[in-house]
């Protein structure tokens, strides 16, 4: 499932935001880069990606995790 969103955030922090959000669930980070980042574990996956064209906007991608995903756009919005 696909979700967007835009925050006041930083892209930076945005990402941090998402590896700490992401990391307490247990989730591994697998990738990082300046406007992505990967978590993974058996249960499934998160792709969070950031672009800056109006704010710093969210789009992430979920296998497994849509509630925690609605979760933590709520609370970064």
């Amino acid at each position: 499932m696909r979700y967007g969103a835009t925050t006041r955030l930083s892209p930076e922090r945005a990402l941090e935001k998402a590896q700490e959000y992401f990391g307490k669930l247990g989730l591994a980070l697998e990738e990082k880069t300046e406007r992505h980042a990967l978590f993974r574990n058996d249960a499934g996956c998160v792709r969070v990606a950031v672009a800056t064209e109006h704010g710093t906007e969210l789009e992430i991608e979920t296998k497994g995790f849509d509630r925690q995903v609605k979760q933590f756009l709520q609370r970064i919005g």
